[in-house]
């Protein structure tokens, strides 16, 4: 008889979609071996009466409460280390234990697509702050770079995720519908310009060079870091200037390109640990 496991999430406009999307997947990789059942947390106060049906609970919460029953749970990035002694997996915030590409949980789909940069053609630039833009910075990056435009010295377009259409009357922009397949998203970008939660992870995973822009605490501890790993520049909500330079530079300098993407798809690939550690949970 298969073991049982409880996915408990939270999503909201303020949270955002992260979480959401990590759980379903996550329920994707286990379905094979367990029973899983995946549940939206809404009610913070009620989830340890969840635990007791279940041999194991994985929650993904934005923020968690002390946890008075320890038994057989794995939280998902608790970085304020409220429950010190229930393991944390941490797969963004690559400062912390449990963290980086082997415990991400990549779409498959992810796979179709063979990253190409072909100066023949105009450049793709997609643009990236995450699944609901909680900080309101999608519009005024992108409104930056197209104002600036003569100031980019390559011939390129502009994409982005679901946004309010309305805000773009009068530029050339695109925006993508909404698309479960991610690989429709992503087929065709030459450069990003993106926040450090998953979609970073997964423009690494394929290669894509990336400049990291972002105003979330903890995305700019990542983006700092990715600085130094020569994964992508961190570029600062004052200095938008710099995003200019940098996209100039990825299309001019071929040497520099190639080792930003060299770079990337090694660190972004790595060997998967995420299944084995929790098979060694339950």
């Amino acid at each position: 008889m298969k073991k049982k496991i409880l996915i408990l999430y939270e999503k909201s406009q303020i949270i955002g979609m992260g979480h959401y999307y990590r759980s379903l997947r996550l329920k994707g990789l286990l379905t094979n071996d367990y029973y899983v059942k995946l549940i939206q947390l809404k009610k913070k106060n009620i989830f340890e009466s969840f635990l007791k049906d279940f041999d194991l609970t994985i929650l993904d919460f934005k923020k968690y409460p002390k946890i008075k029953n320890k038994k057989k749970i794995i939280i998902f990035e608790d970085i304020y280390k409220t429950n010190k002694d229930i393991l944390s997996i941490n797969p963004l915030d690559i400062n912390l234990k449990n963290s980086g590409p082997e415990f991400f949980l990549f779409p498959e789909n992810l796979n179709k697509i063979k990253y190409n940069f072909d100066k023949n053609k105009k450049i793709n630039i997609f643009f990236s702050q995450g699944a609901k833009d909680s900080n309101n910075q999608l519009y005024e990056v992108i409104n930056h770079i197209l104002k600036k435009k003569k100031q980019i010295k390559f011939n390129f377009t502009t994409t982005s995720k679901p946004m309010n259409n309305n805000k773009f009357k009068g530029f050339d922009h695109k925006i993508l519908p909404f698309n479960k397949d991610v690989s429709k998203t992503y087929k065709g970008v030459q450069i990003a310009v993106s926040a450090v939660g998953n979609t970073a992870f997964e423009l690494g995973k394929i290669g894509i060079p990336t400049i990291h822009y972002t105003v979330e605490k903890r995305e700019v501890k990542r983006a700092q870091i990715f600085k130094r790993m020569n994964l992508g520049i961190y570029v600062r909500k004052n200095d938008k200037d710099n995003l200019i330079d940098e996209l100039n530079k990825i299309y001019f300098d071929d040497k520099y390109r190639k080792n930003l993407i060299k770079n990337r798809l090694k660190y972004f690939n790595k060997k998967n640990k995420l299944l084995d550690l929790i098979k060694n949970e339950i």
